[in-house]
């Protein structure tokens, strides 16, 4: 597309659309930048990524001289992202204008020894070096990656979130074998980020089939709708809280009339909201799993296979062609037979480049029937699902003790009709100590991603704990309830 149809729609953004040509004119840039500082093929290249035009050719600009596109996510506080950068000292970083702004990021990106890039979001002028910043220092730097198109960060399926390596294999595999033959058909709604497994897999996908993308900045469910009205999909794609978003916004049915599927995927769906989506719009709601670490999609319905949508309902389907599944005992490691409830294991071809073969542990609970359908029952580990984003509880907690009045702390998570779960934290302050659920709230917001930070925060004596000291999250959970019944305000301490 970018040689045969260099006018064409590549990209609509806030109303406009941005050309094949333009989407070259980026990539050029950004590999003639990288040439003239001595970035070489399989070199790592930190992409900061926002749902923006020039981050889609900056992306196939880096891919395009065969370097490995490091993503790095643009909603970290500022903290985080510095603190990511130091860390992975890559040789280069890209970002928007509206990142190198943000407070010590240019200093991180210096102490890396990294070159910085600029996407200045210009169809003339799209990309620049920033200036103090236009040589690789003499830093170790990331390490080189061959045959990696991509570095993308997981949501914490099989452990805590990681990098893993997409090869330029696995790419090469989403390609038709006659690369004439594309689906030009409509234009692609992208709802996810870009710097996810989906985002960088179906910028390539958009390459090869020749396909425009419509981008928001960030997810707003009247554009989603509206720029469903307008290209009208047959097959809808958001994350799943976008459920109950749309029938909460009371967005008309006509919106959606084109859709066929609403296909859920990032989390879990209740019963009661797909029913209720279906019967208002007219749209089948069809859950599938996957995580990055198994490259995106793992189980799911087959277009052949719809009709049993029903009546397995809520199943996430069977595996995909070539993938394996199966349900283990946690403690014993054997499997179990249908019916009953274990932790999910996956064996698939599609996985990290630097990955091991075999099998892969997952840290959500599943179960199967004697169809060889699947269903998620939960998770096994302390991560809860907050509108399609994994939070560690652990994690969260870690930083509420962290603060200088806050002697113990624990996070759960409680059912959430939109998101389906949030988190809530019970705090126990040191003696003498003051401070605010406000202040706490605070407090993690600027070391967290925003939806890491808890929706509720209750002042306690003391942490509900088991014999092993572990915290026993139905009784936290009963803790701030009790409060809430005896009219205690949220967030007051208790004593």
């Amino acid at each position: 597309m970018l040689e045969t149809e260099p006018h064409g729609p590549a990209v609509q953004y806030e109303g406009s659309w941005w050309t094949w040509d333009d989407m070259r004119r980026i990539g050029d840039r950004m590999r003639a930048i990288l040439d003239a500082a001595d970035v070489g093929a399989s070199e790592g290249v930190g992409l900061v990524l926002r749902q923006r035009p020039h981050s889609f050719g900056a992306y196939l600009g880096v891919l395009g001289g065969r370097r490995c596109a490091v993503m790095i996510t643009p909603i970290q506080p500022d903290l985080a992202i510095c603190a990511d950068v130091r860390a992975l000292r890559l040789r280069a970083v890209v970002a928007d204008r509206q990142d190198w702004r943000r407070d010590g990021f240019r200093e991180a990106v210096a102490a890396a020894g990294s070159i910085g890039i600029e996407l200045t979001g210009d169809r003339t002028d799209p990309v620049r070096v920033v200036e103090g910043l236009e040589t690789v220092g003499p830093e170790a730097h990331y390490p080189p990656a061959p045959n990696v198109g991509a570095a993308v960060l997981t949501s914490g399926t099989t452990g805590p979130p990681k990098r893993i390596a997409v090869s330029f294999d696995e790419f090469r595999g989403e390609f038709p074998e006659n690369l004439w033959q594309r689906t030009r058909r409509g234009v692609a709604i992208t709802a996810v980020p870009l710097v996810s497994i989906g985002g960088a897999t179906s910028m390539v996908q958009s390459v090869w089939r020749g396909r425009a993308i419509a981008l928001m900045e960030r997810f707003d469910i009247w554009k989603w709708a509206e720029l469903v009205l307008e290209h009208k999909p047959r097959h809808l794609g958001a994350p799943p809280a976008a459920l109950r978003m749309l029938l909460d916004a009371k967005v008309p049915p006509e919106y959606l009339a084109s859709g066929e599927l609403f296909i859920a995927g990032s989390a879990p769906v209740d019963l009661a909201t797909s029913d209720e989506f279906e019967r208002v719009y007219g749209v089948l709601v069809v859950r599938r799993y996957g995580a990055t670490e198994f490259l995106g999609n793992a189980m799911g319905f087959d277009l052949d296979a719809l009709h049993l949508v029903k009546e397995k309902r809520g199943s996430v389907g069977t595996p995909r062609p070539g993938i394996k599944a199966r349900i283990i005992d946690p403690a014993s490691g054997d499997e179990l037979p249908a019916g009953e409830i274990g932790v999910l294991q996956i064996d698939t071809p599609r996985r990290s480049a630097d990955a091991p073969p075999g099998w892969i542990t997952t840290n959500d609970l599943a179960r199967r029937d004697e169809d060889g359908f699947y269903w998620i029952e939960g998770r096994a580990d302390d991560v809860l699902i907050r509108g399609g984003f994994k939070v560690s509880a652990d994690d969260v907690g870690a930083v509420l003790r962290d603060h200088p009045a806050v002697a113990d702390a624990a996070v759960v998570g409680i059912p959430d009709p939109r998101l389906t779960q949030v988190p809530i934290a019970a705090v126990v302050l040191k003696p003498a100590q003051a401070t605010s659920a406000q202040e706490l709230m605070d407090w993690v917001r600027a070391r967290k991603p925003a939806y890491y930070v808890p929706t509720k925060v209750v002042f306690v004596d003391e942490i509900p704990r088991n014999a092993m000291l572990k915290v026993v999250p139905g009784r936290v959970r009963d803790l701030v309830n009790a409060l809430e019944a005896a009219e205690i305000p949220v967030g007051a301490p208790t004593s």
